[in-house]
């Protein structure tokens, strides 16, 4: 097994420390760490941005120019998979790093048993992660998809459309057979042909449903009401 992991510190001298210490807890249990060490935030976004190809990133948050804190809201724009664990020698950024998703929060110097006990809690998140996929024949080829990254589904014809935080995807399947693949909880009718996944949900209205990608879907009359209570209950939980 293959974990891909980035470390972005500014201070290199450390990389090669974060490096054994990885290195060590992957020997203990059987997996490979593939370690990516990146200087500044600026040169991950100038190398990665946009790319799905780490599973856990390490992220010093005192940084020059761009901070580690920015990097995460940019980097949670486009990934909302990738498990975050924040290194700094400063705690008040500790509820905010929570608030995307952080975790944990490892205060320098790090001692070999914190980052151990991280690496434990990613795999854990990781593992149930790869339980939330689910498989799709477009344009013959099998497509796996992250429920969580799935904003929106529509009817068209006989057709299905998917809006993801990765791009569109376009198969011939049912609405009613995509229903039974989702999470009831989540994934909520907006009207007779759409369904919205309430992780993507900025507001609603009786008429309109807007989501984060820009996306407004008409609410239809009836469905305005179990939508925004399955909204309101989704959120407040």
């Amino acid at each position: 097994m293959v974990i891909r992991v980035a470390v972005i510190e500014d201070e290199t001298g450390l990389h090669g420390y974060y490096g054994k210490m990885m290195e060590a807890w992957g020997t203990a249990r059987n997996v490979r760490i593939a370690a990516t060490f990146v200087g500044s935030a600026e040169e991950y976004l100038f190398k990665y941005d946009g790319q799905n190809i780490f599973d856990i990133i390490f992220l010093d948050i005192c940084m020059k120019d761009m901070n580690g804190m920015e990097l995460a809201h940019e980097i949670r724009k486009s990934d909302r998979n990738v498990q975050i664990v924040f290194l700094t020698g400063k705690t008040e950024y500790v509820f905010e790093g929570y608030e995307i998703g952080a975790v944990r929060y490892l205060v320098k110097p790090v001692a070999g048993s914190d980052l151990e006990k991280a690496l434990d809690a990613c795999m854990e998140r990781l593992e149930g992660a790869r339980e939330d996929f689910i498989t799709i024949k477009c344009h013959g080829e099998n497509l796996r998809l992250s429920r969580s990254e799935i904003i929106s589904v529509q009817v068209d014809g006989h057709y299905l459309q998917m809006r993801t935080v990765g791009g569109a995807h376009e198969w011939k399947a049912s609405l009613k057979e995509m229903l039974s693949r989702l999470d009831p909880d989540r994934f909520v009718m907006a009207n007779r042909s759409t369904v919205v996944n309430l992780e993507y949900v900025d507001r609603i209205t009786r008429e309109e449903c807007f989501l984060e990608n820009g996306d407004v879907i008409p609410v239809s009359r009836g469905a305005y009401g179990p939508l925004n209570d399955a909204f309101m209950k989704y959120f407040f939980r």
